[in-house]
């Protein structure tokens, strides 16, 4: 359940509030779990607005990223894709959820054969994982309506542009270091392609026989890990066109600590604690546990000559009133109770007092005098003295109950 929150949190302040609006995307999104794509101790940070190492110097790309390039592979539900870069197999499983089937290479073994045993057990059967050169593409499984490329090419490969359908469209990161821009290719003909710059961002080198070379410099085990993410101010300003137009200037998005996961995971962490004391301050006023006359403090047991009016939750060294009330009579009114109840309850007063008081058989006898006009009521003053559940019997002239209550300390 917490997950599922912080999940949704990502999609509505990190996705929606940028301009991810496709609800298919958006979906997605809310169903996939990433925390089960990242390595074991990052599940925590799996919804950060930030790339994650997942070994072999790759990385899981932000959120925001992953959500942006699908929307603009622009897939439709019966659509075949392929994606360049399974690395943790989050972009795929996403995919998944929206295309009919997916294509998707991996030149690092390991990460292959981890993202493959990821998609079984959660349920995403139709995706395909395939080690190999990612810049080749996959002509067998050719042509595909989409392709996603994960990783930047100093150029568009042509062989990924030819296993593009007629009307298919490739997104995928062309260029170096902070220089990189995001491309989509649209295939618009057999040997004609529209090309569009989506904006700024870093990706992690492609590395193949059509791409970079494994001895890259931002490849390199020496060299720092390169993060996945977007230049955010790019992509917004390229959206805002596509919609408003070129004249008009991009609105800026509201920055703060909403939009941090961490400070977010607190908030709501101290949220709940909150609704925890707010609803246990409830019960207990509901109770009677915060003072007398809680709703559910009390219970009301019915004789055939009156009622008794009882405290069933009460506590420790705690005052309590039970109401014995009479039906009319001419004779002599009978109350009783048993010594368990002396044991559980001190008789303070009793208000109006009795006429005579006796024990018989082990209990105390209470008489009240009798009135023919209308019914009689007697409040017996308690104070509570043994905590825990406490049984005592009580009657009204020969008929009687045993009544249970529980005195918290």
């Amino acid at each position: 359940m917490e997950m599922t929150r912080i999940r949704d949190h990502m999609v509505d302040h990190q996705l929606a509030r940028r301009g991810i609006d496709d609800r298919r995307v958006i979906s997605a999104m809310r169903t996939v779990p990433r925390e089960k794509f990242v390595e074991p101790g990052f599940e925590e940070s799996a919804y950060e607005d930030a790339p994650l190492p997942i070994g072999e110097g790759q990385t899981i790309s932000q959120p925001f990223i992953v959500a942006l390039m699908i929307e603009k592979a622009g897939l439709n539900d019966g659509d075949k894709v392929l994606e360049v870069g399974t690395g943790s197999g989050y972009a795929s499983a996403v995919i998944s959820r929206i295309a009919a089937h997916v294509y998707s290479i991996e030149r690092h073994e390991r990460l292959a054969l981890r993202a493959r045993g990821r998609f079984e057990p959660l349920g995403y059967r139709n995706i395909d994982v395939r080690i190999g050169d990612g810049s080749m593409g996959w002509a067998e499984a050719a042509p595909f309506n989409a392709i996603i490329v994960s990783a930047s090419a100093p150029q568009v490969p042509s062989a990924l542009k030819k296993q593009l359908a007629l009307g298919g469209r490739l997104i995928i990161p062309v260029g170096r270091g902070d220089t990189q821009r995001l491309k989509r290719i649209t295939r618009t003909g057999a040997a004609a392609f529209a090309e569009e710059d989506l904006g700024g961002v870093v990706f992690v080198p492609l590395i193949g026989d059509a791409a970079w070379s494994a001895e890259h410099p931002m490849y390199t085990a020496a060299a720092p890990l390169q993060g996945t993410y977007a230049s955010e101010k790019s992509f917004l300003q390229n959206q805002q066109r596509e919609r408003m137009g070129e004249g008009q200037k991009s609105p800026e998005l509201p920055e703060g600590v909403l939009d941090h996961g961490k400070f977010q995971r607190r908030f709501w962490a101290l949220q709940r604690i909150s609704w925890i004391v707010f609803v246990l301050l409830l019960l207990a006023c509901l109770f009677g546990l915060l003072g007398r006359g809680g709703l559910f403090s009390r219970h009301v047991l019915i004789f055939a000559a009156g009622s008794i009016d009882f405290p069933v939750i009460s506590r420790w060294n705690a005052p309590e009133d039970l109401v014995v009330n009479f039906a009319p009579s001419a004779e002599d009114r009978i109350f009783t109770i048993d010594a368990d109840f002396l044991q559980s309850f001190y008789v303070e007063g009793v208000n109006p007092p009795q006429s005579a008081t006796f024990a018989r058989d082990g209990r105390i006898v209470y008489v009240f005098p009798g009135d023919p006009d209308g019914p009689t009521q007697v409040v017996f003053r308690l104070q509570t003295q043994l905590v825990g559940f406490r049984r005592a019997t009580v009657g009204i002239g020969k008929e009687t109950r045993t009544q249970s209550t529980f005195i918290f300390p």
